[in-house]
């Protein structure tokens, strides 16, 4: 509701502040890249795998999303890529591509510091807890950031399918195989 809210009234959202990118190679799995600003984000770009068959095809994608959203010379724009499998490769294309900070997301990883839910009370043990955990807090409309997600029943999916579960570790989202598996495609977008 809050991203048609922005769009009907063609309301100034910023500069764009990070791209968001999900790599496919090849395959029926798309590659995704999510423009955000500030707290607004915009329709997310997909690419059939078949088009991203290798790390250089995705990071001209993502210079071109650069461009098309006045954010290739930004020293404030940060680049969010999966480096799992082939989306290593984009990061280090990318990486040597300054003025950008880029980092790189391996969902499995422990964040390098201990991270925690907004009460500061359970812990978020893997960036996929802390990524898909404090997506749920920004979008919280008593207490969050007013994070205006687009319109998009794909990406609504994507990001329900996830189940949690609260482990003597944290709070734990399941793995991609088993969203994936239930969903029966990957949750590219919402990841």
């Amino acid at each position: 509701k809050r991203w048609r809210e922005v769009k009907e009234r063609g309301a100034d959202v910023g500069p764009l502040s990070c791209l968001g990118v999900d790599v496919a190679r090849g395959g029926k799995d798309k590659t995704c890249i999510a423009a955000r600003y500030g707290t607004f984000v915009d329709e997310v770009a997909t690419y059939p795998g078949a088009s991203t068959p290798d790390g250089p095809a995705v990071a001209t994608l993502v210079a071109q999303a650069l461009a098309l959203r006045g954010g290739l010379n930004s020293s404030t724009v940060r680049l969010h890529i999966d480096v799992i499998g082939v989306g290593a490769s984009v990061y280090d294309i990318l990486k040597v591509a300054q003025p950008y900070y880029t980092w790189g997301v391996n969902f499995a990883e422990a964040p390098f510091s201990r991270l925690y839910d907004k009460s500061e009370r359970l812990r978020l043990p893997n960036y996929r807890s802390v990524a898909y955990w404090k997506l749920r807090e920004m979008l919280d409309p008593a207490t969050g950031d007013n994070l205006a997600l687009p319109d998009d029943r794909e990406l609504r999916a994507d990001l329900c399918a996830p189940r949690w579960s609260l482990r003597p570790g944290g709070i734990v989202i399941e793995d991609k195989e088993h969203v994936s598996a239930r969903l029966g495609r990957s949750p590219d977008k919402g990841d």
